[in-house]
């Protein structure tokens, strides 16, 4: 195994965080000897002393310190970001390092010029991150938890609204809109040190973009996609859950999608074990959802409908990363934690979606999201 190298800021990179458990909005220096050997941290004076008190890596190590030791070497030399990597590498009789593939250019090509050899590796960098050791899983339940309390506040709105005579939601004599049960979950969310991420409350024909976030006033008697997937800000760990509720009494249409919908959900769960393909599992879900009456393809004005999403994908230090549950032949692994999101989306009806997250095990799959399924919220 060659020396391996990061260079980027751990908020938003996973395989970092990862590596160190050390969270920094700003780029920093991260590097494993070959074989597994000693790990290296470098960082500015900003933030060393709270790297050398939190990071978990051998060594710690100031940027302005490797720029003096530096210096004393080549005392008229251009001292930048490269030039100080591979000064320290050199020392280390290190010149052969794998990087990841979000590597920056333009830093990779200034090492190269410096005699450092750069070998891009595959995303995720760390391959065993895709298995959860069991504080992982932990930390994933906890963010679920508050996941599901912050639902919970915006289906109370949704709850204690009204239904005025032209079939919209009201509450406190106002109108229900996407922007206040959004405020509300993700106040909530805050309350509870976790951070929103286009938390989507989309009603109506909305819905039938599945990545539509909602706007303006909610319709009664249709379904409202609720799907919230926060950040833990203390952990670094994602929630991520769907549900589907309709103010009023739905259609038949809308009932008979849901309860496809909820049944799909239960086709993958009986199928999701360690070695199972993951299009295995999806292709079950897509035949259950047509054999519900409910046809995927091109619609008459050309958008799309039906269920045209992968069944699912996995959770933790990325709200989406590998395994994913779709076309892609992925094969399930004991210790992979994925959604199960089965959908179904017309824009004459709007949409219906159900999320819940799954530990997959040897023999089966346990489910981590606590949360109720319902779809009519009746007086």
């Amino acid at each position: 195994m060659k020396a391996r190298l990061i260079y980027a800021a751990s908020e938003s990179s996973a395989d970092l965080y990862y590596a160190t458990r050390f969270f920094a909005p700003d780029p920093f220096l991260y590097l494993q000897e070959s074989a597994g050997g000693k790990t290296h941290l470098f960082t500015s004076s900003l933030e060393i002393d709270r790297a050398k008190r939190v990071a978990k890596v051998d060594h710690v190590h100031d940027w302005s310190d490797l720029r003096k030791q530096f210096k004393e070497y080549f005392p008229h030399g251009t001292v930048d970001d490269a030039t100080l990597i591979a000064f320290f590498l050199k020392q280390s009789d290190i010149i052969d390092l794998e990087v990841p593939a979000s590597f920056p250019l333009g830093l990779a090509t200034n090492l190269r010029g410096l005699g450092i050899r750069l070998e891009p590796v595959p995303e995720p960098f760390w391959p065993e991150r895709a298995l959860k050791t069991p504080d992982e899983v932990m930390l994933i339940e906890q963010a679920l938890a508050v996941t599901a309390r912050a639902m919970n506040c915006g289906i109370d709105l949704i709850r204690r609204s009204t239904i005025d005579s032209h079939n919209m939601l009201r509450l406190n004599g106002a109108p229900l809109t996407s922007e206040l049960v959004r405020g509300e979950i993700n106040a909530q969310l805050v309350r509870e040190g976790a951070s929103p991420s286009h938390t989507i409350v989309s009603g109506g024909s909305q819905g039938a973009d599945p990545h539509e976030t909602g706007h303006g006033p909610l319709p009664a008697c249709a379904p409202i996609i609720l799907d919230v997937f926060p950040r833990m800000d203390a952990t670094g760990y994602w929630g991520d859950m769907t549900r589907t509720v309709c103010r009023g009494k739905a259609s038949d249409r809308l009932r008979r999608a849901w309860v496809a919908v909820r049944e799909a959900q239960d086709v993958a769960f009986a199928l999701i074990h360690d070695g199972v393909p993951g299009k295995i599992v999806h292709d079950a879900v897509a035949k259950h959802l047509t054999d519900s009456g409910f046809v995927t393809g091109p619609l008459a004005d050309g958008r799309q409908g039906g269920f045209f999403h992968g069944t699912g994908h996995g959770l933790g230090l990325e709200i989406h990363e590998a395994p994913r549950i779709g076309q892609k032949d992925q094969i399930l692994t004991s210790g992979h934690v994925v959604t199960v999101e089965p959908g179904l989306y017309y824009p004459d009806m709007g949409g219906v979606r159900i999320e819940d997250v799954v530990l997959v095990e040897k023999t089966g799959c346990r489910n981590l999201t606590v949360q109720e399924k319902f779809l009519e919220l009746l007086d």
